[in-house]
């Protein structure tokens, strides 16, 4: 039975899609799809956001069936209860890697953009502190604090938009010059930093709305996540003259606005950071929330503040690994197909499986 104050909107719904998708990733996805789109990064990033709305047609059929359930209490439902917890336990790791990724990127430009003197695993302790504070508490809480915090968006794209004074549209063309292959393989790193809108996967059953309610509210929140990013590859491509910069640019945003300053605000690449840090924090907390909801479901437990710091403690660890930008590409490819199986390929499986071996609930619809 889900309490009450763990009910949340449709639009509230909307709004922690979107911070969940949105991270460290608007930095550097510029630089990673032009290495191998060049011109046509932006179109990579429109085909990764239709690739990802069609993984959201499945976990949303999945949620569909099982509307009283989580993915956490569908798998044992599914497929047996000892193997169940096993699945479990795995979502639950594959959580807490995924988050420790994120934190050591997010770290890496912290380090090199801001505070070059202070020791990582001061940045990761602050960072996981916030992070756990925003989810320590119901999952209404959290989702206020996450509408709160989406119109700083805004601001980013302001910014960027206002770097654009000095760009050269002729910079794009010409278009499709580097092959339907290349574009459709650049579209695998878009995904990537699209990653967190299978947070909806947990929060269905929380959601008060009808079944095509929410599949707009996660769809409209997919389709403002890749426009949104769509337009910063655009903005990239057109204000670098040469493809040989943005190539040797880790993170272009940040070199665009960098040069400009106001009146009032000298450094206007800070300014962007100290927003941008909000939403990678969003992302990071999300990642936390669903490990620590899964070991909650691992131990049969009834809350999952209490897994929150054991959580947040093997992230910090993990965290502290990479020491290197090489060791954070190798850290990406491992998780790469970690990526597919718990994404796309179990959800998949369920989908289809949930069609010949349900066993009916209380909730649920007729298989």
């Amino acid at each position: 039975m889900i309490r009450k104050e763990n009910r949340i909107s449709n639009t509230q719904l909307f709004f922690i899609i979107i911070q969940a998708q949105i991270g460290v990733g608007i930095l550097s996805l510029p630089h990673d799809v032009s290495l191998i789109s060049k011109n046509d990064g932006w179109i990579s990033t429109l085909i990764a956001g239709t690739m990802v709305q069609v993984i959201i047609l499945v976990l949303w059929g999945l949620g569909r069936k099982f509307p009283s359930l989580t993915i956490y209490e569908i798998i044992p439902h599914l497929i047996g209860k000892r193997l169940g917890k096993i699945i479990i336990f795995c979502y639950a790791i594959y959580f807490i890697v995924t988050g420790s990724l994120v934190l050591s990127r997010f770290i890496q430009v912290i380090d090199t953009w801001i505070l070059q003197r202070t020791p990582n695993w001061i940045l990761i302790l602050l960072t996981l502190g916030v992070c756990v504070y925003i989810v320590k508490d119901t999952l209404r809480s959290i989702a206020r604090f996450y509408v709160l915090v989406t119109p700083l968006l805004i601001i980013l794209f302001g910014l960027v938009t206002y770097a654009l004074k000095d760009a050269n549209f002729l910079y794009i063309f010409p278009i499709g010059q580097s092959g339907i292959l290349n574009i459709v393989k650049g579209s695998k790193e878009a995904i990537f930093s699209m990653l967190g809108f299978e947070f909806m996967l947990f929060l269905y059953p929380y959601v008060k709305a009808t079944d095509a309610r929410k599949l707009v509210a996660v769809s409209s929140a997919n389709l403002f996540v890749t426009l949104f990013y769509m337009y910063m590859v655009f903005a990239s491509l057109i204000f670098f003259e040469t493809r040989q910069d943005l190539y040797l640019t880790p993170q272009p945003l940040l070199y665009m606005i960098k040069s400009y300053s106001f009146q009032i605000v000298e450094r206007i690449d800070l300014f962007f950071l100290s927003i941008w840090i909000i939403s990678v924090v969003t992302s990071i907390a999300s990642w936390i929330f669903l490990a620590s909801n899964g070991f909650k479901y691992f131990f049969g437990r009834a809350n999952h503040a209490g897994f929150l710091p054991y959580t947040a403690g093997i992230v910090f660890i993990i965290t502290l690994l990479p020491r290197n930008e090489t060791d954070l590409q190798k850290f990406n490819k491992i998780l790469e197909p970690a990526h597919l199986g718990f994404i796309v390929v179990i959800p998949l499986f369920l989908f289809l499986f949930s069609f010949f071996f349900a066993k009916k609930r209380p909730g649920d619809r007729s298989v």
